[in-house]
């Protein structure tokens, strides 16, 4: 590879270069998980007589006020909770999709945050969790990786020797 073209590193591969960063320091092994969605068979599911229902059972408050109804948005977070039961290694088997939440850091990064009080399979709530979004033309796209981090934890109340 010339030095007048260096490699691009796109939001993925960032992405799984900070996490093999981070794998480094747990131990642990990386997953991966992607599901891609149609925007226009996702805005007809929503213009139905049961879209509104499905849309309010397995997306919180704060994804749809979000979203704003904007069904390229809608379809991009359902990837990305596809994508992240996938990952998981269930599917929605175990794993209900009101139990995951995808937010955004103040500078626009998604970030997986875990619902309720439910464990998820495997304990993935715990896990170390990235992702990338995208939609374009009528495709919307999520690919989230997670690291499992195999160090023991704490003991609540443990003393340190």
């Amino acid at each position: 590879m010339s030095a007048a073209f260096p490699p691009k590193t796109t939001s993925i591969a960032a992405d799984v270069a900070r996490l093999l960063e981070q794998c480094g320091r747990t131990n642990g092994p990386i997953r991966v998980g992607v599901d891609v969605v149609s925007i226009s068979g996702f805005g007809a599911t929503m213009a139905t007589k049961g879209g509104a229902a499905f849309v309010r059972t397995r997306f919180t408050e704060a994804e749809q006020a979000y979203c704003e109804g904007r069904p390229e948005r809608l379809a991009a977070r359902w990837a990305a909770k596809e994508a992240v039961a996938k990952t998981v290694g269930t599917g929605f088997r175990g794993l209900r999709p009101s139990q995951i939440e995808i937010v955004h850091q103040p500078w626009g990064e998604p970030m997986v945050h875990p619902v309720g009080n439910d464990a998820w399979p495997n304990e993935a709530h715990r896990w170390r969790w990235s992702l990338s979004l995208a939609h374009e033309g009528d495709a919307a796209v999520a690919i989230a990786l997670a690291v499992i981090d195999t160090a023991p934890l704490p003991m609540v109340g443990a003393v340190s020797p």
